[in-house]
């Protein structure tokens, strides 16, 4: 969820990046030698590279945020009830028209960081991504039921 309850989804709309005092103490927290990846909507690559001082980060397409289908542009608010209620009830399996499933989303992160932690042991790995796919990566650590991601908060530049 975006400015005023928009939904993005995968919009590639650009980074609000106004927060300079919390860009730079993200930035100090981070490993130095980390290796900076990015999901490939364009907010996640503009963050990172501010975060990083300027590293171009690798675009990983597994990492995008949730596909919100025909909502993306949409305010949660103003979508029809009967909807939202089908979608918040079931938030695991069900999906916006034309859109994925948080399940879908878990599945395609999922094998991407599997991969990656196999093909960089020992190595830190800095990953600027969207709060859906840091709930999937914490389903995946913390052997969550699908539905109990909903319950953890991801704020805009916090450190997971």
């Amino acid at each position: 969820m975006g400015d005023q309850g928009i939904i993005h989804g995968q919009d590639n709309v650009s980074a609000n990046l106004s927060d300079t005092g919390a860009i730079r103490r993200l930035g100090k927290r981070l490993p130095k030698d980390g290796l900076w990846f990015s999901s490939n909507i364009r907010r996640t690559i503009e963050t990172a590279k501010e975060i990083s001082g300027g590293v171009t980060p690798t675009e990983i397409p597994e990492f995008a945020e949730q596909n919100f289908g025909q909502w993306n542009g949409q305010k949660w608010k103003e979508l029809p009830k009967r909807e939202m209620d089908n979608f918040w009830t079931n938030y695991g399996d069900q999906k916006a028209p034309d859109g994925e499933s948080f399940r879908e989303l878990v599945n395609r992160a999922t094998a991407k960081i599997k991969c990656m932690t196999a093909e960089n042991i020992g190595r830190d790995l800095i990953v600027v991504a969207h709060a859906g796919t840091i709930r999937a990566a914490l389903t995946l650590a913390l052997n969550l039921p699908l539905n109990s991601a909903l319950y953890m908060s991801v704020s805009n530049l916090s450190l997971t």
